[in-house]
């Protein structure tokens, strides 16, 4: 008997108990539709991940000093640094600023509900350092820095919130901290789309652009900076420039070794982010798979009732000539088209509930060829595996015996 025949047969034997078969597969489609699901929905977060790092700029570092250690006021970053770290790194970087930030909320007039605002006080190459799209009057200039003054650049559609239109340029903004900020409007922008301000239930604070010599005298930071931003210029190594301005900062300060200082690259982020991601993809994955065993159970089961009802069936075909090989591809092919039906039934039925999940929270999905050609190997595997014993069974029966059974 070939194994179209064989297979014809198998068919034959599952479509005469339809609803036995489905619920044999319901293990198999469970396991194989979650696991889809969970895989097409962590490919998603990642690509949309990558492409807010992408907008962010990968060429982006951040160094600050090290808070897992003990810092003294001797080890705290200075505005001399920063200087150090342009001259040093010239022709590596593209734009320098200091990075410090504050909090604070503001009255939106319409609604009068306060919303929480973030203060980015920051230089006036800032916006070399981050693409900011300006639609009304400027950025920050290196007089308003300089000076101190209480100005700051804010995002169109806050400013359509607070005053109901979008150049706000001239207008005062009130921003409600310890030490209260009356903000001068010199510039709106056009805030880049977030995918994350799609997702239900996560509020993204309005970002306000501030001189970071304003926030320092308010904080009382005299010479010390918070944090140092960077840009850097194409094709540098992130990793490698990071490692030698903590190596200058530690010169300076005559602290090498002692690890006070740190820095973060967009890269290296989203690489964490990346790996984080994949690590939970799988572990969830592999707790939805396990339904694959129980389903694999369900098929053993289902098909050593099979070969008991089918008893005096193998014992007739072995009559006329059958050969035990034949017993055994028969019962298997027989496991495997249950458990490759289920896996088939199961990735269309993952892929629905992923898409239907994406769009309810706004995230892309994705599910490669790859990921499916997987599940329907794992889930013809599963046959083939918990079919194995039920199909060896009923090659061994005795023809003799096979035939009395009744």
């Amino acid at each position: 008997m070939n194994l179209l025949e064989s297979i014809r047969i198998a068919i034959g034997a599952i479509w005469v108990n339809k609803m036995r078969s489905l619920l044999t597969m319901l293990g198999i489609i469970i396991g194989i539709s979650s696991v889809i699901t969970v895989v097409a929905l962590g490919n998603g977060s990642e690509a949309l991940i990558g492409q807010e790092f992408a907008n962010f700029g990968v060429n982006r570092i951040y160094i600050t000093t090290n808070f897992r250690e003990e810092v003294s006021s001797q080890d705290q970053m200075t505005h001399q640094d920063l200087s150090a770290i342009e001259r040093a790194f010239a022709d590596q970087i593209k734009a320098v600023s200091v990075s410090v930030s504050g909090s604070g909320k503001v009255t939106v007039k319409k609604n009068k509900e306060k919303v929480m605002v973030v203060l980015n006080g920051v230089d006036d190459d800032y916006n070399q350092i981050e693409t900011i799209e300006l639609v009304h009057g400027r950025f920050l200039a290196a007089s308003d820095i300089k000076s101190k003054r209480a100005v700051c650049v804010i995002d169109e559609a806050f400013a359509r919130d607070i005053f109901g239109r979008g150049d706000a340029v001239g207008e005062k903004l009130l921003v409600e901290t310890k030490s209260n900020y009356n903000l001068v409007i010199i510039g709106v922008y056009k805030a880049p789309k977030s995918s994350f301000s799609n997702i239900p239930g996560l509020t993204v604070p309005k970002m306000l652009h501030v001189p970071y010599s304003l926030i320092e005298k308010t904080n009382g930071s005299g010479n010390h900076v918070e944090g140092i931003e960077i840009n850097l210029e194409p094709e540098q190594d992130a990793n490698k420039i990071i490692e030698d301005i903590v190596s200058l900062l530690e010169y300076r300060h005559n602290n090498v070794g002692d690890k006070k200082y740190r820095g973060f690259s967009a890269e290296k982020q989203l690489e964490s982010i990346n790996n984080v991601m994949g690590v939970l993809t799988a572990v969830i994955g592999a707790i939805a798979a396990i339904s694959l065993v129980v389903g694999g159970i369900g098929v053993m089961n289902i098909m050593l009732v099979s070969v008991t009802e089918r008893t005096r069936e193998i014992g007739i075909r072995k009559a006329l000539g059958a050969r035990r090989k034949d017993i055994l591809v028969q019962f298997l092919v027989e496991a495997v088209i249950v458990s490759f039906t289920g896996g088939v039934i199961g990735t269309i039925l993952g892929i629905i509930f992923a898409t239907i999940i994406a769009k309810l929270i706004k995230i892309p999905v994705s599910v490669d060829l790859a990921t499916i050609l997987m599940a329907w190997l794992f889930s013809a595997g599963v046959g083939v595996f918990f079919g194995s014993y039920p199909a060896n069974r009923a090659a061994k029966l005795d023809p003799i015996e096979a035939l009395r059974y009744e």
